[in-house]
């Protein structure tokens, strides 16, 4: 499967100050097999080491962590020789499992500068030191589970992939039966999510074509992926941390799906955990789901005003989970209620953990040029606002194609934005007032977000030249 991310691998490759590359990223979000499959194709030859599958790897770095030593130890392990002034990648995978390793790439940043080193690893921060992290000695790059783009860049056909690249840098060209397409590829992403082996499988038994067989493979990869989740945070928490990390975790999807108006509220901490009603005693696990990448953490902000992050509250914020496709396995949602898109008195919850996952991972880097709040004042609340750097962009998601929003039209009265945006069922239109302009993309154009406030940031440039 082709990844968003091998554009900025390529850019980390082809950099003069190169420095070791490490991939962070939840478990099962495909970081091991991009990196083997990114050094096939780019290097002469791929050193692989992984530090979960063979522990005794940590017994070289125990001892030594000076590079060229560490090198010719790796040699005998592998039995290959590895040429420090070659076209090689030496991979680490599993890093997290080896603290000193990790420490290890500062010593090659010094050292042996431009050896292309890259390493995977998950849960990290989560039980190292602060000593053990090579700050400002490593580039780091960030992987999520598929983007709906790459989901149709996996599955879809040529045109259809053609007409969606299309679509983002001008999405108010498409046509209706693009946009109809597209639509019904959306509602097979809801299903499957964006975790590989899911989509995979999904492939396999025949995609959307597949229908009820190939969604039920698919639910059946992820139920066992939910399960080695739970697993993971036994394994990595403590036993009595471990209950109620799971509690929370399994507490998101129940939260988003009993939300009965058109925008999910807070998350809220009573009843998740027996005894527990306070974010202080919450706030560990939280964290460490967050850290996992495990779920999606949003603040709330009380005001529009930059910088957002002034106006908000350490224990006010929303949770989604970190993958759709995970959060509608967990409440066991029938495919076929997501295919018609009738989700009852839902409202479309998962729709909007959907735009979550897309503007984390569209809007990251190589320019941070946004940031994801959402906003509630007096009686007005909008999903999500991002903070750009020509002011703050209103984000409202509505599940059908009814788009009366009256909360958007409270913003903008109130703070007069330069660019506002509604994500519907609807196909792409846009209306200018004065110097505002008010958008409707498709949800599934959330990842087109981006584009626009690049191109707005062009011509506000050109504007002043």
């Amino acid at each position: 499967m082709e990844r968003s991310l091998t554009a900025e691998l390529n850019v980390w490759a082809a950099s003069t100050s190169r420095k070791p590359l490490i991939v962070l990223g939840a478990r099962q979000v495909g970081k091991t097999y991009l990196l083997r499959e990114y050094g096939r194709q780019k290097f002469s030859r791929v050193h692989e080491f992984n530090f979960q599958s063979t522990p005794s790897l940590g017994k070289i770095f125990a001892s030594d962590l000076q590079p060229r030593q560490i090198l010719r130890e790796l040699e005998f392990v592998s039995n290959q020789s590895i040429d420090p002034e070659g076209n090689e990648l030496i991979f680490f995978d599993e890093i997290q499992e080896c603290p000193e390793a990790l420490t290890s790439l500062k010593y090659f940043c010094d050292e042996l500068p431009g050896v292309p080193i890259a390493a995977a690893g998950s849960l990290l921060g989560l039980h190292l030191s602060s000593a053990a992290f090579p700050v400002g000695k490593v580039d780091i790059l960030n992987l999520y589970p598929l983007s709906f783009v790459e989901f149709v860049e996996a599955s879809g056909s040529a045109r259809e992939i053609s007409s969606l690249r299309e679509a983002i840098h001008a999405p108010f060209r498409m046509s209706e039966v693009a946009h109809q397409r597209f639509w019904n590829l959306f509602k097979s992403y809801l299903i499957t999510g964006g975790l590989p082996e899911s989509v995979a499988t999904w492939l396999e038994k025949g995609g959307i074509q597949g229908s009820h067989n190939a969604f039920s493979a698919s639910r059946q990869k992820l139920s066992t992926l939910i399960t080695a989740y739970s697993a993971d945070i036994a394994k990595h928490a403590g036993k009595v941390n471990a209950m109620h990390i799971d509690r929370v975790w399994k507490s998101v999807p129940q939260q988003l799906a009993s939300v009965l108006d058109d925008s999910t509220s807070r998350y809220k901490f009573k009843d998740v955990v027996p005894g527990i009603a306070s974010y202080r005693d919450l706030a560990g696990p939280i964290d460490w789901l967050s850290k996992a990448g495990m779920v999606l953490r949003v603040p709330i902000c009380h005001s529009a005003h930059s910088p957002i992050s002034a106006y908000t509250k350490e224990n006010l914020f929303k949770l989604y989970m970190f993958d759709c496709g995970v959060l509608g396995s967990m409440l066991a949602m029938p495919p076929g209620l997501i295919m018609d898109f009738g989700f009852g008195t839902y409202k479309g919850f998962i729709a909007e953990n959907f735009v979550a996952q897309e503007l984390l991972a569209t809007l990251r880097s190589p320019r941070e040029t946004s940031t994801n709040h959402a906003w509630s004042e007096g009686r007005a609340e909008l999903e999500f606002l991002l903070d750009s750097d020509f002011g703050v962009i209103p984000l409202e998601v509505k599940s059908g194609s009814r788009i009366r929003a009256k909360s958007i039209k409270s913003f903008m009265d109130r703070y007069n934005p330069s660019m506002s945006i509604i994500l519907s069922s609807r196909p792409p239109s846009q209306v200018q007032s004065g110097t505002s302009s008010l958008i409707n993309l498709p949800i599934y154009l959330a990842s087109a977000i981006r584009e626009l406030i690049v191109n707005y940031e062009i011509k506000a440039d050109l504007k002043t030249i």
